[in-house]
């Protein structure tokens, strides 16, 4: 069987999760046949499997597929927007949401690796760390660490 957007789609709908976490969220699809998920994950791309441990003992063993990444969430939902049926409507609503975070989560990523090329810039000129603090307006162990990284 060939892995397609349909099929995943359709197993969102019926055993997938979408769950507003700590200003962001997480997506998972719980299932019994690990295989199932195994080839949602090579497909898609990213994410990741785990087990879940038998709460009650006559139950089986389970795995789920677990997306963090705001943006893999994203372009995930994305894709699986225009095929789900009983999802659609929550999801169209907080595709945006779900949009800005990510934006706002590169560009925080973006803005952190311009200040971390600018501290060793100044360390470089001989500036001392509260010299670069001063110029950063941090403090000079926040201007050490960045050296660091």
């Amino acid at each position: 069987m060939n892995m397609t957007w349909e099929y995943i789609a359709g197993f969102f709908d019926g055993e997938g999760c979408l769950t507003r976490k700590q200003g962001g969220f997480n997506l998972t699809i719980a299932q019994t046949h690990y295989e199932v998920l195994e080839r949602i994950n090579q497909f898609v791309g990213y994410g990741s499997i785990f087990k879940e441990t038998k709460r009650q003992p006559h139950w089986k063993d389970s795995w789920v597929y677990y997306i963090a990444r705001q943006e893999d969430i994203y372009n995930f939902l994305l894709k699986l927007s225009p095929l789900l049926i009983v999802k659609r409507d929550y999801i169209k609503t907080v595709l945006p949401e779900i949009k800005l975070k990510a934006e706002t989560i590169n560009k925080n990523r973006l803005l952190a690796k311009a200040r971390v090329v600018q501290a060793k810039k100044l360390r470089s000129q001989g500036l001392t760390y509260r010299q670069m603090a001063k110029i950063m307006n941090i403090d000079f162990g926040h201007a050490r660490r960045l050296t660091l990284k």
